[in-house]
């Protein structure tokens, strides 16, 4: 009877230990992924100002055009 409560005792320890590294493994994955979706936010603002300066340039050069050419 003995045996057999340390050879289920055993089990579930190593089930736990796998349990475990499942977990950490889960966590460190989810921290990747959270940075790389705050890369992403970020790059998304950069590309978006840069968008809205290009735009704000191309509107400046046409005010510029229409009233040299009036």
């Amino acid at each position: 009877m003995m045996k057999h409560v340390l050879i289920m005792l055993l089990a579930l320890v190593m089930s736990a230990c796998g349990a475990g590294e499942t977990v950490g493994v889960a966590a460190v994955e989810t921290k990747a992924k959270a940075q790389e979706i705050e890369a992403g936010k970020q790059l998304e603002a950069q590309t978006k100002a840069q968008v809205e300066q290009g735009l704000a340039a191309d509107q400046k050069n046409l005010q510029d055009a229409e009233a040299a050419s009036h």
